[in-house]
């Protein structure tokens, strides 16, 4: 039997609650925007972030994230900027993977509200310095993306939304999927 026969067998085992998409999801580490947003329009409402979350954890319980925590304007839908400033706030709560992962406020010197690339290799090189003075090991500087890679747009400034993005991407390459 192949790999993907297995995993289509048991998830029609577990029944029609549980989807495939968050059965072949990583244990562990941040999910990736992509997967919430069910409809792919770009936006996670809160009907989506709930359905994902309780395929994830039937019935809620202790520890199961609340919505409004990360829609941070309040408009009832989450961006990735959103997503990952919740993501990387319930992972410093719980001392976990991320917690020393900086947030767009920190890359942007200036406080304009993008980032050009100087201001980006600026940030950086501050912030490798800060942190191994600090002892921190300098884990996956290698895999770290270039400028190019994060401006998804190609408009030569990267906003809240790109850096979002590729810091979910990052932590996913970084992390993958975990064993139980």
């Amino acid at each position: 039997m192949t790999p993907q026969i297995r995993m289509f067998t048991l998830a029609l085992g577990l029944g029609a609650g549980v989807s495939l998409t968050a059965l072949a999801q990583p244990m562990g580490g941040p999910m990736p925007f992509a997967t919430l947003d069910g409809d792919g329009n770009g936006l996670i409402s809160q009907q989506e972030f709930d359905a994902f979350h309780q395929t994830r954890r039937p019935g809620g319980g202790p520890g199961m994230p609340a919505f409004a925590d990360f829609d941070q304007d309040g408009d009832g839908q989450l961006t990735p900027a959103e997503l990952s400033a919740g993501q990387q706030a319930r992972m410093q709560q719980r001392g976990g993977m991320g917690r020393n992962m900086p947030d767009f406020a920190d890359f942007d010197l200036d406080g304009n509200g993008w980032l050009d690339e100087e201001e980006f290799y600026e940030a950086r090189g501050q912030r490798i310095a800060e942190r191994s003075q600090q002892g921190y090991m300098m884990r996956n500087l290698s895999s770290a993306p270039s400028f190019e890679a994060i401006d998804s747009n190609g408009d030569g400034r990267i906003d809240a939304d790109e850096f979002a993005a590729a810091q979910a991407q990052h932590q996913q390459q970084n992390w993958g999927p975990r064993a139980n």
